[in-house]
């Protein structure tokens, strides 16, 4: 078998491993949220806040949050997911409004904690 045949086969592998990690999140840019993804900004307004957990090795925390999402093209969707608060992150207590992302038709499943942009 000729050598350049190898060298196309073996390009076009590492080719294709690359790209299917860029598409995962491993590239810089690639599996962010934004926009064009098809999400939009809402709030979360904090309606309880489960006991936390004393903070791992590395001084992270993590707590349950409950709340009610409201946002553009949405009607208000209660919601719960886990919250990882840093070392000096001071705990949302009731009423607290947190940036979420969301799409929309879709909140319940597709929220998570942050902003676009």
């Amino acid at each position: 078998m000729p050598v350049w045949i190898t060298v196309v086969f073996v390009l076009l592998v590492v080719t294709s491993i690359v790209a299917i990690l860029m598409r995962r999140g491993g590239g810089r840019g690639f599996g962010s949220i934004d926009a064009a993804s098809g999400f939009v900004d809402g709030t979360l307004t904090v309606t309880g806040v489960g006991a936390e957990g004393a903070a791992d090795k590395d001084g992270r925390r993590y707590c349950t949050v409950s709340g009610t999402i409201l946002g553009p093209q949405t009607a208000p969707t209660d919601v719960y997911g886990h919250l990882v608060l840093g070392a000096t992150e001071p705990s949302p207590g009731v009423g607290t409004d947190l940036p979420v992302v969301y799409r929309p038709g879709k909140v319940e499943s597709s929220w998570r904690f942050g902003a676009l942009g």
